[in-house]
């Protein structure tokens, strides 16, 4: 199999940005916790924990020789990356949450939103150019471009499934019929149509700025 040289140089360097931007998160929340004496913030732990998810997964299929040259391996772990992908962006929709509490300032808990979102983000843009140069090895060049789109608009619709239906991925192993009929009934809404086309244009134009400055930084 052709070797793979992604991000080989830096991967320490990705450990370390991760770890600081989580650590700056928690340190935000316990601040707020103190202050307010409220814990009504935490579940962003929760999502935070789900967003890191898809991205320790294309990190073990990068590092996986096994798992990339068979087939069967490669393509079940990708459908698993790909189902909790949605909740590395689901952070952005917390913002609902904002401004929601006349004693705290309005500004405290933006910035403290904006990081636990902004550190989703980064790992979900992360763990799709991962997948991205994995996904390029095996097919051409124009198959990984459709695959890439099928991504991110897939993605999209799964953050429209969690934010207004309440889906989690957990839910196709403890609830895949209601799910399934929720998706379809989905299908031949102009909301969720709108939604998706939206934020997954939005994906995909984040994506590919982000993708060219790190190739062009990178040499990759």
């Amino acid at each position: 199999m052709k070797k793979l040289h992604y991000y080989q140089n830096i991967r320490k360097n990705e450990v370390i940005v991760f770890a600081t931007l989580t650590l700056f998160c928690f340190l935000l929340l316990l601040i707020r916790a103190k202050v307010t004496q409220s814990v009504f913030f935490f579940f962003l732990i929760w999502n935070l924990f789900l967003a890191f998810i898809p991205y320790l997964i294309s990190f073990f299929l990068f590092t996986s020789v096994t798992f990339q040259e068979r087939r069967f391996l490669r393509i079940g772990t990708l459908l698993v990356w790909l189902l909790f992908l949605p909740n590395s962006f689901y952070l952005l929709t917390d913002f609902v949450h904002v401004n929601k509490f006349p004693d705290v300032p309005f500004w405290f808990d933006l910035v403290l939103v904006s990081s636990f979102s902004i550190t989703g983000f980064a790992l979900g843009l992360f763990s799709i150019r991962t997948i991205e140069k994995i996904i390029q090895l095996h097919y051409s060049k124009v198959q990984s471009k459709i695959m890439l789109f099928c991504i991110l608009y897939l993605t999209a619709f799964g953050i429209y499934l969690g934010r207004f239906l309440r889906f989690n991925s957990w839910d196709l192993l403890t609830n895949p019929i209601e799910l399934f009929a929720s998706c379809v009934d989905c299908l031949f809404i102009p909301d969720v149509q709108n939604f998706t086309l939206g934020f997954g244009t939005f994906l995909l134009v984040l994506y590919f700025v982000t993708a060219s400055f790190i190739s062009k930084n990178n040499n990759v």
